[in-house]
């Protein structure tokens, strides 16, 4: 997870004309990570520091059904499993079968 620092430093080197690669050794992390939050995070008017952040919070605080509250059966399933002392991997290897 990048922090605001760190977005700063992308819009920093953004803005300077850095590539991707020298953006990403200044910053210490992946190039894949930098590139993919300039690409994700970018405004129209281009990579800004507070509109990135916020939009990343936004992201991450988007809910998201699990998979065993969405399937009353499969919930089911796992808990007469858990009855029967059976282990989560194992539960997870019978319900693959």
């Amino acid at each position: 997870m990048l922090t605001l620092a760190d977005r700063a430093e992308i819009a920093t080197g953004v803005k300077a004309g850095w590539s991707v690669t020298a953006i990403a050794s200044h910053v210490g992390r992946c190039k894949s990570v930098i590139s993919r939050e300039i690409r994700r995070n970018s405004t129209t008017t281009g990579y800004r520091v507070v509109a990135a952040d916020s939009h990343a919070a936004q992201q991450r605080a988007r809910p998201q059904a699990r998979a065993i509250d969405a399937d009353l059966v499969l919930a089911a399933r796992v808990r007469a499993d858990l009855k029967l002392s059976r282990t989560p991997r194992q539960i997870a290897g019978r319900l693959r079968l």
